[in-house]
């Protein structure tokens, strides 16, 4: 039998840990299973609790513009979700429940990668868009089968980089570089030759 969101193997129900106040919870909840699931041999028990703690805030359409905009963002046509620090909550724009949830898996993606990982990123362009394609093929990763998710919408180019490097280096060295910083010198070499 295949776990459901807030099931177990076995098909019996697991109260969620979280105290489900609102409709929002869900999608949070359920994105947070499917990290963990998908993810939980790779990211950190402190990072999870990070993510539990700092829950990120879905918003309507009008919120999110004025939150966008006080951090900065002028333009948000197209966006679905940002953060502006690791360490803080993302903002996700409220609409389908699919797409709130793989919206919510990307932008804590992001929050739970390696800071020397996201540093390096954020310092070189090619580097960024790799990691924004990791951050996205992970995302489809966790996000398979959710009615609304369609993979292939966010960061296509970015994706088929990140997918060839995992080809090449295989996805395991990937999720060591993204979550640990940790980098064989078959990735080192890979990342040089992407980044120059």
């Amino acid at each position: 039998m295949q776990p459901t969101e807030l099931g177990s193997e076995t098909g019996e129900m697991v109260l969620p840990e979280r105290h489900i106040e609102s409709l929002d919870d869900i999608p949070r909840e359920i994105a947070e299973k499917r990290l963990q699931s998908e993810f939980g041999g790779d990211i950190s028990a402190d990072g999870l609790r990070a993510v539990r703690e700092g829950p990120d805030r879905i918003e309507n359409r009008e919120d999110f513009v004025d939150s966008a905009r006080e951090a900065g963002m002028e333009h948000t046509e197209g966006v679905l979700g940002y953060s502006t620090r690791p360490e803080d909550p993302a903002h996700i724009l409220k609409g389908d429940v699919g797409r709130e949830i793989a919206t919510l898996v990307h932008e804590d993606l992001h929050r739970l990668s390696h800071p020397e990982t996201l540093r390096d990123a954020r310092a070189n362009p090619e580097l960024h868009n790799l990691y924004e394609g990791a951050t996205e093929h992970f995302t489809e990763r966790a996000a398979a089968s959710l009615h609304g998710f369609q993979p292939g919408e966010c960061y296509p180019e970015q994706v088929k980089a990140a997918e060839r490097l995992a080809d090449e280096v295989g996805d395991q060295t990937v999720r060591d570089w993204y979550f640990k910083h940790e980098l064989t010198a078959e990735l080192q070499q890979a990342l040089d030759r992407i980044s120059h």
